[in-house]
């Protein structure tokens, strides 16, 4: 009677190449991606030669800018690349960005209301001291004009609707992240290093995980887009991807790593149309 082999865990195809970046045990050329950052401006990338990565806070906002649309026919139908939605992303947003969206949201649209009232009722006597906060206050709803969109649900919920159909939405295999999140954590490695968790180190292993994937069935981009308005400087700095997620990219997928806001996204997508 034979004996039966032990069962073994089979590894995924490209894991091993992304925890040997991740860990260090594969180097990464660092400096070239130090002088881009510092010497280029922070975005090269053509849309139509790039994958795109959507970040959570990016699903509230997509659908509450200017010209939502056409932002969102370009994502979800006319862009021919990848579109990625790391697993880690659904997650979050449903954890954090959609109980937001129905609890704190309302809260904030409140509060705002009654100072814009109470600022009012303080020009008609000292307007010359409250003008600017009276600016301030419009311009934090300019600036946040998610939190004011009275259908913010709705139109997000049809946002989803219609990624099903285009974005990909990849789980990397958990095992062994736990040790090289940690160590990255410690030597503030990007990203996530100013998170109490490991979320954002996570979007990013299923980020690679899911373009990992994608070149090997044969899908070209030259760069990858993240599309995020998470100003943390573990991502980037300004509108310049942090040198060192962009060097792991490289050394990964063997192309280029930019974050865009949503801001620039739509101005591009604007002349793309």
């Amino acid at each position: 009677m034979s004996e039966k082999k032990p069962w073994r865990l089979r590894r995924a195809p490209g894991i091993d190449r992304i925890l040997s970046v991740l860990n260090r045990d594969a180097s990464i050329d660092a400096l070239p991606s130090l002088v881009r950052a510092v010497k280029s401006g922070p975005h090269s990338a053509t849309l139509s030669s790039s994958a795109i990565i959507i970040d959570a806070n990016a699903i509230l906002r997509i659908p509450s800018q200017q010209k939502n649309a056409d932002i969102i026919d370009y994502i979800t139908g006319i862009h021919t690349g990848p579109v990625i939605l790391p697993g880690q992303v659904v997650q979050e947003f449903w954890n954090n960005q959609a109980s937001v969206a129905t609890t704190i949201y309302a809260k904030i649209k409140s509060k705002h209301s009654e100072l814009v009232k109470e600022i009012e009722r303080a020009q008609e006597t000292v307007s010359s001291e409250t003008d600017e906060m009276a600016s301030a206050v419009a311009e934090f709803k300019v600036r946040n004009d998610h939190v004011f969109d009275a259908e913010l649900v709705l139109k997000t919920s049809q946002f989803l609707e219609r990624l099903m159909a285009k974005a990909k939405v990849p789980f990397a295999p958990r095992t062994g992240l736990d040790t090289i999140a940690s160590h990255r954590k410690r030597a503030k490695t990007p990203p996530g290093f100013e998170d109490n968790g490991d979320g954002d180190f996570l979007v990013w292993v299923d980020a690679l995980f899911g373009l990992s994937k994608e070149q090997r069935r044969g899908s070209k981009f030259t760069h990858v887009i993240m599309l995020t308005d998470d100003k943390k400087i573990d991502w980037c700095r300004g509108q310049t991807a942090h040198p060192i997620l962009h060097a792991e990219m490289k050394a990964i997928l063997g192309v280029d790593f930019e974050v865009w806001n949503l801001k620039h996204f739509s101005k591009v997508v604007a002349d793309v149309l």
